[in-house]
């Protein structure tokens, strides 16, 4: 009786599978030449995507400083029949702050009026400050009058008050007292600390204003600006990259407000709304909303022909972020070609790699491996090699760009990137977008990829006899 052996089978491409995954496993990690490019790949990448979190860390940091002052929404009021009055809006906008049911919750969650003007400012020895070149652009300056208390609850302005670096306010709901051993003091005013810095402002300094009066004279009267004398009470920073050097504070109405002494009669108490809105309140449906409300108020549509405007505060800044936007995009287009420069590389490596391995490939050949095998043999090469530097670059990007690593070992290094003699900017801004380092690693990826493909297809057109023939 005859016993047949029976013999493990395995499908006839396993072994040449296992082959040519140890082949370029030897080509990729045993060829210093091959890590320096895998190298190469990851210190592209890793430049890439720091470069893009500083860049996004700095937006941030510029959005809200473009944002400064304004709230989520900023209504200036229509012109209409009669001038303005913030009774009247402040009516209508009541019920939005409270819920009146489940169709109709609070969208608003504070509004706070302003009266704007512009005025002319007159200093004791003005005359010699504002002739200087690096002052005569200030004498121009914007006067916001505010309510104390209805302000704190909006935008950036109690922030300001707290960061100011001269001459802080005692109690920051009522800025705007003045000493009560000064029986000469004027109406309360707080001046931006780059323009106390500039012309050398003082606590309990008088400044004199000059606005033009609210309402024009008609042709042929005398045209008499209006004066007024304001105290300095303190100081604020402003939250828009002192961009507000130019904005003064100062009460809107009652007797020390701007109305009653810069104004006068026939101006309007406001001019503008601040809005803040409920949290996770849209401003599509709050825009909706407000105009809703003013209409059954039966006060003007802002946005008609009678002028008057309901916009976002990024609507308002919208040519300032689509430019710090734009720059993010140029720069990260700009550190791509360093992912590129790389990738090409792989390409230079591998391609060196099928002249170097010519009668590997022939052997390969004459013992069955087809062109596909072969060409898959230097495309796995180069596909491992572009993974392992993708993997390894996000992941040292991933780390450098927490918890301020990178801005230490920069520091160490005496590397000072934003000195602050030139930049508002301190240390280091970084904030990670995962997804949009995903997305930059996926592309370094198949950039690699498509670098590997011309020195694979090299590989799988080599012929045996051609190959050996080389030896």
């Amino acid at each position: 009786m005859r016993h047949h052996s029976r013999r493990a089978s395995f499908p006839p491409h396993a072994p040449r599978n296992r082959g040519v995954i140890r082949l370029a496993s030897a080509y990729l990690f045993k060829r210093p030449v091959q890590v320096l490019a895998i190298l190469g790949v990851a210190v592209g990448l890793c430049s890439l995507l720091l470069v893009n979190a500083v860049m996004n860390g700095l937006i941030e940091g510029d959005r809200a400083a473009a944002r400064g002052p304004l709230a989520d929404l900023m209504l200036i009021p229509a012109s209409g029949q009669s001038t303005a009055q913030w009774s009247d809006y402040q009516n209508a906008l009541a019920p939005l702050m409270t819920d009146q049911g489940v169709d109709a919750p609070a969208i608003l969650r504070a509004v706070a009026p302003h009266l704007i003007t512009y005025a002319v400012l007159g200093l004791r020895g003005g005359e010699r400050l504002l002739s200087h070149t690096l002052a005569s652009d200030i004498n121009g300056v914007q006067i916001v009058g505010i309510d104390p208390r209805a302000e704190l609850e909006v935008a950036g302005y109690a922030q300001s008050l707290l960061d100011t670096r001269l001459q802080p306010v005692d109690d920051v709901s009522n800025p705007f007292a003045t000493p009560g051993d000064n029986p000469f003091a004027r109406p309360g005013i707080l001046v931006p600390d780059a323009l106390a810095s500039a012309l050398g402002i003082r606590v309990g300094e008088t400044i004199e204003f000059g606005a033009l009066p609210p309402q024009l004279p008609a042709i042929g009267e005398d045209f008499l600006p209006h004066n007024a004398r304001f105290t300095v009470t303190g100081t604020f920073r402003p939250t828009d990259y002192e961009v507000g050097m130019d904005r003064i504070y100062a009460a809107r109405s009652g007797e020390n407000g701007v109305l009653w002494n810069l104004l006068g009669d026939g101006g309007p108490d406001f001019n503008e709304i601040m809005i803040e809105l409920a949290d996770e309140v849209d401003t599509a449906t709050a825009k909706l909303r407000l105009l809703a409300a003013l209409s059954a108020a039966g006060l003007p549509i802002p946005g008609g022909e009678e002028g008057g405007l309901l916009e976002t505060w990024q609507e308002r800044r919208a040519t300032y972020l689509g430019a710090i936007d734009n720059e993010q995009r140029i720069t990260a287009l700009i550190m791509f070609f360093v992912v590129v420069v790389a990738a090409f590389g792989l390409f230079a490596t591998l391609s060196a790699l099928v002249r170097e391995k010519v009668r590997d490939l022939g052997i390969l050949a004459a013992l069955g491996y087809t062109p596909l095998m072969r060409g898959w043999l230097l495309f796995s090469t180069g596909l491992a090699g572009s993974a392992c530097g993708c993997l390894l670059g996000f992941g040292s990007a991933h780390w450098l760009a927490h918890q301020d690593r990178l801005f230490r070992i920069l520091s160490k290094l005496g590397i000072d990137v934003f000195g602050s003699e030139l930049y508002v900017i301190n240390g280091l801004p970084t904030s990670w977008n995962s997804p949009q380092a995903i997305n930059f690693s996926i592309a370094a990826f198949l950039c690699g990829c498509l670098f590997t493909l011309l020195p694979a297809i090299k590989a799988a057109n080599l012929s045996p006899v051609e190959a050996l023939g080389y030896e």
